[in-house]
């Protein structure tokens, strides 16, 4: 299920919040934030069935909207699901993730999966829907200085790429608040298609001459260290009415 929604897109990852210290990103914060609960799943398909049939909890929290993403290359580990809640800002987020204490989860839910950690999220870059597909998940490391040219870059591509005939394809790049060790000090980069197919038509324009591959090149020379890379299938599941 895909929903238009002009707040801020998915997903994710977290560096230290001097990288909005000189305003240049002050404007990126309007425009939305989310939470994420990363499990691993005993029977995938079983444990999103429960979370998509139970409305009443993002009801309860306030969520704007809601899905999963479910890890599909590059696992951390077995069943690696991440449930995600978007909301109009980041106070929001925060007072509807005070309302439910995923380790407290009742015991049906509990029994359908590990909860490993929970995180907030702010974009650093505005991404006009939420149009979660077949996504590219990229955790980087990128000197603070580099964040507003990064985002930047970003933009630029992805309307280059989208011109190239890549018409459903947009990028995000996002910042963890309480993301804990696993997301200190890094950002995500999520690249984001439609499916399996447009994802990779994406890839083999790039490897045979893409014209947007130039700006490409320009922004990942601003990251300093990519620490993990993995392919994720997204869907939203809920919608606030």
């Amino acid at each position: 299920m895909k929903k238009t929604i002009l707040i801020a897109s998915l997903l994710l990852v977290g560096t230290s919040l001097n990288v909005l210290g000189d305003g240049h990103l002050a404007e990126e914060q309007s425009k939305g934030a989310f939470t994420t609960i990363m499990v691993s799943a005993k029977d995938t398909d079983k444990y999103l069935k429960s979370v998509a049939s139970n409305p009443a909890l993002f009801e309860l929290i306030g969520a704007d909207a809601g899905g999963y993403c479910r890890t599909v290359s590059g696992q951390d580990y077995p069943g690696q699901v991440m449930v995600w809640t978007a909301f109009p800002n980041v106070a929001a987020a925060l007072v509807g993730g005070s309302k439910y204490e995923p380790s407290n989860a009742p015991r049906a839910m509990a029994k359908l999966r590990e909860f490993k950690y929970s995180s907030t999220w702010a974009p650093l870059k505005v991404i006009a829907r939420l149009d979660p597909g077949y996504e590219r998940v990229t955790r980087i490391k990128v000197s603070p200085a580099n964040v507003p040219a990064l985002a930047a870059l970003l933009t630029k591509v992805e309307k280059e790429i989208q011109e190239a005939g890549h018409g459903t394809y947009i990028n995000g790049l996002y910042t963890a608040i309480g993301g804990g060790t696993q997301e200190a000090g890094t950002l995500t980069l999520r690249n984001i298609t439609e499916d399996e197919k447009t994802m990779g038509a994406v890839i083999d324009d790039y490897f045979t001459g893409a014209s947007w591959a130039d700006t490409w090149l320009q922004a990942t020379s601003l990251i300093d260290e990519v620490v993990s890379d993995q392919f994720e299938v997204c869907e939203q599941f809920y919608t606030a009415e």
